[in-house]
This record gives structure tokens, sequence and C-alpha cells, in this order.
């Protein structure tokens, strides 16, 4: 389901870009670990992400507020029990990897406009539609700065995204009849 949410941001804001001002001609937004940017360019590689927006997976956190659920639901004259869902919050990272940093600035404000328009995204799950809240996750210099000591390389200009609540459901549910009648045993 992460994957299905990364790919449907990632052509919402590759149209985006298409549809204003012609920066579909200038930006591109691309899947990948914007960590290996700096690793590649060590290695004497051709960059990887060059002049490109790219979107990276940074956290994945359980929404705690949803986990109490009540396992049995009723559905007409039966019941299902199932296993609680687990719903995520996912952390998105938008670096604008781009020799000037105008341009930079400009790819990054494209991408807020992009999902300030759009707040809410619909995925289709096995069948079934669920939605992501898109928000703007503020960090601090602090977090930011340790965020991007983790990930192994150097700063670049970037926004997070976070993308609540996608709900994992995988296992079956269990059907039971309806219990209409209870009936006492004599005991000795």
């Amino acid at each position: 389901m992460i994957d299905l949410l990364l790919a449907e941001m990632k052509a919402r804001l590759n149209l985006y870009f298409g549809l204003h001002a012609g920066s579909g001609d200038l930006f591109d937004c691309v899947l990948g670990d914007i960590s290996v940017h700096e690793k590649s360019a060590e290695g004497g590689d051709v960059e990887l992400f060059h002049n490109k927006v790219v979107l990276t997976l940074v956290s994945v956190e359980e929404e705690s507020t949803l986990k109490n659920n009540y396992p049995l639901r009723e559905i007409g004259s039966s019941f299902v029990q199932e296993k609680s869902a687990v719903y995520i919050n996912a952390y998105l990272l938008f670096s604008a990897k781009y020799k000037e940093y105008d341009t930079s600035m400009q790819a990054l404000s494209q991408v807020i406009g992009c999902f300030q328009s759009t707040r809410r995204l619909s995925l289709l799950v096995d069948g079934r539609e669920q939605d992501a809240v898109l928000t703007l996750h503020n960090v601090g210099f602090e977090n930011l700065n340790n965020l991007w000591t983790v990930m192994g390389g150097r700063y670049l200009p970037s926004v997070i995204y976070k993308a609540r609540v996608l709900m994992f459901q995988q296992a079956p549910p269990l059907n039971g009849p309806l219990i209409t009648d209870i009936r006492e045993k004599e005991s000795l």
C-alpha cells in the first residue's frame, strides 16, 4: 500500500508540473533514496537524481489514536470477527536536486502548490478505496540536521509531508451466525 501511495503522489506531482506554466519541461519527480546522491558522486558515478525532485519515504509510524478497534462487527444478520486493522502515517521527503538554488526553490514551491490544492489522495487497495490525508510536516533545525546526517548525505532543499491514515487489514475475517437464543444447561 505504501508503494501505491508513493506512485500516486509521484504521478499527481508530475501531472501538476506538466499543467503549470510549462514546468513539466523543467521539473520531474522520481521515486528513490535521496541519500544515494552523495554516495554516487563519491564513487565517480553519474548523478542519479540530477535535475529532479526526489520522493523518499523517511519514516512510518502507527496511528495510536485508532489502535483500539473492537474485533466484532455486525453485518446483516451475522457477526464478523477480524483482527484489528493497523493504521499508519507515512513521512515523505521531497528533495530538490538542481544545480541552481533558485530552481530548487521553484521546484519546492511547485510541490507545496500541488499538495495544497490536493490534500486528500484516494487509493484503490484490494478493490477498496482508501484516503490518505496530506499535511505539511514541520521539522525543527536540529531534527532536520539529524535526518540528513542519518541519511548520510548533505542537505538539499526539501519539504516533508505526512500522509495519514493508511489502513492495513490483511487477516481474513471469521464469520459466525447471530446469537438469538441463549439456553442454560442444568448442572449438578
